[in-house]
């Protein structure tokens, strides 16, 4: 009996010793800074010019989503889809009160293998629009559940949607199907915290999630939680400083690297008690290597695929993700204003030369965006 009680202890020990620590990620200041260079994220990249005419004119706060098939365009008066390789395809939406028609679509997301787009917008903001891009048509609306907008929709498969509500006591995030039946949910902390917004990201097919109310980074199975690091940030913003402080979140999450912000803001509470208002003065970027952890001050990004150098601002985002993709947007006439400075610099290797000069001549100042799109490298 006591060898059998001896066997059982040296296992937990064993157990104990093997685990892994969870990284703990300090955003202070790290004695090493980066710049962050294109080639080094992405693979595979093209160069996409989206068709224009008169009539789908793109303005400048317009959404972009791109899959392997399809990119599609979201502003406040229309939903475009154009092919992958940049030629309008049709009209999916119109704004209007009608049956087929959006008000400001506020969420949405693209299934890049089924070809289906899912939007939640205020004119009916209790359910999701389901568009499928080959028919070019809605063909459905998935009840949400909840009262409010959400925040925030991810596919996790054919049939799985992970929503973040808005303003939802009962939960951080929820589980549903493609038909609108609720599977499961994770509760908000009990802790009251404060920050951006709660936040989950799919990186291949592992499904990352943080809450705004402290800086823990989970990775998610279902509702199952495990910690993958905590954030440490100097001066975090409590309800109890002096309305002013620190807070981070994540605006990117990929299969090598993350990129946190810290943001300073003053932050007051707004009457009803729930909902506050937020002021940001500055942000700071990190880069985040996720073999090792190490951090990293963000101090440039740089296109070297166009030998493009722009002034940074930590507050612009240059990269977006789409699953596995990730694009650079440009508008026709900063970019002719970029390859003009990089062509003048007379330092750009042959092959940058030749690619700029060639764009430079096709694209016109008034023509809609170019986007640089990419698939994430994964080592």
């Amino acid at each position: 009996m006591k060898n059998f009680r001896l066997i059982i202890l040296l296992l937990v020990i064993i157990s104990c010793s093997e685990r892994t620590p969870v990284p703990s990620i300090e955003l202070l200041n790290p004695d090493r800074t980066k710049e962050i260079y294109l080639s080094e994220i992405l693979h595979n990249i093209q160069v996409i010019r989206l068709e224009t005419s008169e009539n789908i004119l793109l303005g400048e706060n317009t959404n972009y989503l791109v899959s392997e098939r399809y990119i599609i365009t979201i502003d406040n008066e229309k939903i475009l889809l154009f092919s992958n390789e940049g030629n309008f395809i049709k009209v999916l939406a119109i704004a209007g009160n009608g049956p087929e028609e959006f008000i400001r679509a506020e969420v949405f997301a693209i299934d890049g293998e089924k070809d289906i787009l899912y939007i939640n917008h205020r004119g009916d903001r209790q359910h999701i629009l389901v568009y499928d891009l080959k028919e070019g048509k809605c063909i459905n609306r998935i009840p949400t559940g909840v009262d409010n907008l959400i925040s925030r929709i991810i596919v996790m498969d054919d049939s799985v949607l992970t929503i973040v509500p808005r303003l939802n006591k009962e939960y951080n995030l929820y589980y549903i199907t493609t038909s609108g039946r609720f599977l499961y949910g994770i509760t908000p902390p009990v802790v009251k915290g404060i920050g951006l917004e709660t936040s989950i990201q799919k990186v291949m097919n592992d499904l990352f999630y943080m809450p705004k109310e402290y800086d823990t980074l989970y990775s998610v199975n279902k509702t199952t939680k495990k910690p993958y690091c905590f954030f440490i940030v100097d001066d975090r913003f409590t309800f109890e400083n002096n309305e002013t402080g620190n807070f981070v979140y994540l605006s990117l999450n990929a299969p090598t690297f993350m990129i946190a912000n810290k943001a300073h803001a003053s932050i007051k509470m707004n009457p009803d008690g729930e909902t506050y208002t937020m002021s940001g003065d500055k942000v700071t970027l990190y880069w985040i290597d996720k073999r090792d952890f190490s951090v990293k001050e963000i101090k440039g990004f740089h296109n070297d695929y166009f030998g493009i150098d722009e002034e940074f601002d930590p507050f612009k985002n240059y990269i977006f993700i789409n699953n596995n993709l990730a694009f650079v947007k440009y508008s026709s006439f900063n970019l002719k204003q970029l390859i003009k400075k990089s062509i003048e610099s007379k330092t750009l290797n042959k092959e940058v030369m030749l690619r700029i000069s060639a764009l430079n001549d096709q694209i016109n100042e008034n023509d809609n965006p170019v986007l640089v799109i990419g698939k994430l490298k994964t080592d």
